[in-house]
């Protein structure tokens, strides 16, 4: 499948959740459908409204009611371009598309994603004739996601296991992996990790060095032996940095290496490595 990038365009989201969604559409730039941020004067795919602002979707229907007065009276065909909400509770209307705050990666990505299978790869579009009166249009008003579409989704979900036993370590990996909107389970311990690891496949597993029991080399070393799980990348976690643990962690079968506190760049370089 071709890869494409869509442009976004806000009303009324904060300059904060602007910065916080720019992060996010970075991280998708490696996926098949990739997102950006629209800049003054540029076409857009998807709008964005804050429908918790009064002022923002009064600012929407006005846009709407000036742009189908300017509208051309004689008959055209024209798409109509898919509008999310960006709100804190869900609307009662169960068939628009939404994003509720606080932002999660994974969240932001899947509602982007369903917009672009279900309305820009088979765009709906609407006749304007002499009839036409300045209206808004139903944009928003999608039919509810099947249960097809979400079954397909659970079959392509990046899972990672994240082990360490620092809760702040294991907080701040699992969501620079959301960001690539990867589902993320944890574990503080070797033994609760061999726990996750026979009861599911994992796609990556983050292993930290020092664990309470069995430690990241053997626990490496355990999967490496293993017929099913082998092939699955080790990337080994640690806030040493000498040689040594370096050829040790090879040793052990690790696919890659890390020294904590790992910088965000280098982290993403890793993450995108093995998502190929």
């Amino acid at each position: 499948m071709e890869k494409k990038t869509y442009v976004v365009s806000m009303i009324g989201i904060a300059s904060a959740e602007r910065n916080v969604l720019r992060n996010i559409f970075k991280l998708s730039q490696y996926r098949t459908y990739s997102y950006s941020v629209a800049i003054p004067g540029e076409a857009w795919d998807v709008l964005l409204i804050d429908a918790d602002d009064p002022k923002a979707m009064a600012e929407w229907r006005q846009r709407k009611m000036d742009e189908t007065s300017a509208e051309s009276p004689s008959k055209s065909y024209r798409p109509l371009i898919p509008t999310i909400l960006v709100t804190k509770e869900s609307p009662p209307d169960s068939r628009l598309y939404y994003i509720r705050r606080p932002f999660v990666a994974t969240r932001v990505i899947n509602i982007l994603d369903q917009v672009v299978q279900k309305d820009l790869q088979h765009p709906r579009k609407r006749v304007i004739g002499e009839d036409a009166s300045p209206k808004i249009v139903p944009e928003t008003v999608k039919p509810a996601p099947k249960d097809d579409s979400a079954k397909e989704s659970a079959e392509n979900e990046i899972l990672a296991l994240v082990v360490d036993d620092s809760s702040p370590v294991r907080k701040q990996i699992e969501l620079e992996l959301n960001y690539f909107g990867i589902k993320v389970d944890t574990a503080a311990t070797g033994e609760q990790a061999i726990d996750f690891i026979n009861n599911k496949s994992y796609d990556l597993i983050f292993l930290d060095v020092v664990l309470p029991g069995i430690d990241g080399y053997q626990l490496c070393k355990s999967l490496k032996r293993g017929k099913t799980k082998k092939k699955t990348p080790v990337i080994m976690l640690t806030s040493k940095s000498s040689p040594f643990d370096r050829v040790k962690g090879a040793l052990a079968g690790c696919d890659s290496y890390l020294t904590k506190p790992v910088k965000q760049e280098t982290f993403q370089k890793v993450v995108k490595k093995y998502l190929r």
